[in-house]
């Protein structure tokens, strides 16, 4: 429901995007001269160049306790004030598709005593269209990003003279040419509206003494991909999102720390929830934590876990969805750094081996827009690079098939997954599908079933995890050391927020402070079950990146940083769980100065 004080919102005019449009124009000709004149004396020509421009604006507005305590300077004058801002990258290929200057690294980057930067992206353009302006951008990062280019690929091919590699894959994957024009909607931001509405939010938690930290932020971001390469590839793309977050934190009766928040996003800002919703959030936030506030700890816990819903695609989101990416094996003239590039965090040999249940798959859709009527924000199109979207089967009846990966080959691929997003591949819609399920309520009894079996008087439930991305309204040094003594091989995620002792009667009890002890790739493969239900479930994804920052590098974010999951809840048959270990900090020794009255 479109919320009622942005009935007369502004609106930002949209960029032209007519048929003379002129930072393409400027790109496809400066294009057409590097491929036609670029070349050094007696050196070889590019086989590839492309270029990228990525227009970004944003506003946003941010209130505690009712206050306002952060606004967009950009916003400040209305639609007719702004302006976009513009990042440029290049990418230059010397060699061929089977051998060039990419996947190189070389700890010294000196050539005949000159060192030349490596970084050819987030290099900022003119934002009012000067076709002069940006074609001299474009020559002088396009003549620098060719000498480096020269330059790593005549010490790539003299690391390799004496090397002989088994596992080799080609550099570069041959795409066919995509054009694409999207259309730009307009951002929407109503500077006085939004500062008051998120005020008005803030303000509720004045009905909450034991919540000693908020914030409510409002953002709204818009992209626009401009895009052209050697090959014949072009395309503009568009992007938006905006997005809601409260963020709570609190201290239990014993000093542990304690955080909580809920998230609303969507395309526009005008399709956000209607404001009675997200003050029903709030009242559910405040109780939650408040009764988490006074909830037991548990010392130690083994035994079976069911992580429901939002707390399932966190899990699946933090241990699985970000190792679903994989690299090329890097070429170091220097051997020593040899692991540091080329560990792939494991999954790469993994290819061919079960990692989940035989009757459950995943797959990675980044053409999908939603699922049974709930939108999901992880895909585009065409990637960054301009693959077209399609599906990827990553895990089949519980064998991974392969991984995720750009036009950078991984062994065993010829094409590109469609998952270039920034600097590397990244998820972009995770969909499970399972061969057997059951109803949520039967998964409980089941877990009721395995934890009698097991001796125990109660199991887990877990119903909300922390994301390693989203912030902390503080800022404030509460932290305690949320490793559990995990061995190696482990994975490391972040704590659960909510979560329940799960009696055989049928009752719960709110339990708080867990974390999650000797999570590993194995414990995935031992899931005992899943419900028949799946929800979506959409959060920032952390990406390892495993590769050195080449000369190739295109910096700047041409989209939201979120993955979305289509996940059902799970049912492990073993899990580990205890609270934190280190120093709890002490309560406060004075009041909350508004509630002290």
């Amino acid at each position: 429901m479109i919320r009622k004080i942005l009935a007369t919102a502004f609106l930002c005019a949209a960029p032209a995007l007519a048929a003379d449009d002129v930072v393409m124009r400027a790109m496809r000709d400066e294009l057409a001269r590097s491929m036609k004149k670029l070349q050094l004396e007696n050196l070889q020509k590019p086989y590839f160049v492309a270029y990228r421009i990525v227009e970004t604006e944003g506003c946003s507005a941010a209130a505690s306790f009712g206050a306002l305590t952060g606004a967009s300077a950009g916003c400040e004058g209305g639609p007719e004030a702004r302006r976009p801002f513009r990042n440029m990258g290049v990418e230059v290929r010397v060699g061929d598709y089977a051998r060039d200057n990419t996947n190189f690294f070389a700890p010294r980057m000196m050539t005949g005593g000159v060192a030349r930067p490596l970084i050819t992206g987030g290099m900022g353009v003119p934002v009012d269209d000067n076709y002069d302006e940006i074609r001299r951008q474009l020559w002088l990062t396009t003549d620098s990003a060719y000498k480096n280019a020269l330059d790593f690929y005549a010490k790539k091919k003299a690391a390799l003279e004496n090397r002989n590699r088994t596992d080799d894959a080609p550099d570069f994957s041959k795409e066919p040419a995509v054009t694409l024009t999207e259309t730009p909607e307009p951002l929407v931001w109503d500077r006085a509206a939004e500062e008051r509405f998120v005020k008005e939010l803030s303000a509720l938690f004045r009905e909450t003494p034991g919540i000693d930290n908020s914030s409510v932020n409002l953002t709204v971001n818009s992209w626009l991909t401009r895009y052209v390469n050697s090959e014949g590839t072009s395309y503009v793309r568009s992007s938006s999102l905006a997005s809601l977050s409260i963020t709570a934190e609190t201290q239990a009766v014993d000093g542990m720390p304690l955080a909580d928040s809920e998230v609303f996003r969507a395309r526009s800002v005008r399709a956000l929830p209607a404001r009675d919703e997200i003050v029903k959030a709030i009242r559910t936030l405040q109780t939650r934590l408040d009764r988490l506030r006074k909830a037991a700890l548990v010392e130690r816990y083994t035994g079976p876990v069911l992580f429901e819903s939002d707390a399932a695609g966190e899990l699946f989101l933090q241990a699985i969805g970000s190792a679903m990416a994989g690299v090329p094996r890097v070429v170091v003239d220097d051997l020593r750094f040899e692991r540091a590039y080329n560990a792939n965090g494991g999954l790469a040999d993994k290819i061919g081996s079960r990692v989940l249940p035989d009757f459950l798959s995943l797959t990675d859709n980044p053409a999908a827009t939603e699922f049974q009527g709930k939108p999901l924000y992880g895909g585009y199109p065409v990637d960054d690079e301009g693959v077209k979207t399609a599906p990827t089967v990553l895990v089949d009846k519980g064998i991974l098939k392969t991984l995720l990966h750009t036009r950078a080959l991984i062994a065993g691929t010829t094409h590109s997954t469609a998952s270039r997003r920034g600097t590397g591949p990244m998820p972009a819609n995770l969909m499970f599908s399972a061969d057997k399920s059951l109803p949520l309520d039967q998964l409980k009894a089941e877990l009721l079933r395995m934890t009698k079996q097991r001796g125990n008087d109660y199991g887990i439930v877990v119903r909300r995890m922390a994301n390693p991305m989203m912030e902390t309204v503080g800022g404030r040094s509460r932290i305690i050391i949320m490793s559990g003594g995990s061995g190696p091989g482990s994975i490391e995620v972040e704590p659960p927020i909510e979560a329940y002792k799960t009696f055989p009667d049928g009752h719960e009890e709110m339990v708080r402070n867990l974390t999650i002890v000797g999570l590993t790739m194995g414990t995935f493969k031992d899931i005992a079950a899943v419900s028949d239900t799946p929800a979506v479930y959409t959060a920032p994804v952390r990406m390892i990146i495993r590769s050195p920052m080449m000369a190739t590098s295109f910096m700047a974010p041409a989209g939201p940083n979120l993955v979305s999951m289509v996940v059902p809840s799970i049912l492990f048959d073993d899990m580990t769980l205890q609270p934190p270990k280190g120093d709890i900090p002490n309560l406060p020794f004075t009041k909350h100065p508004f509630f002290d009255k």
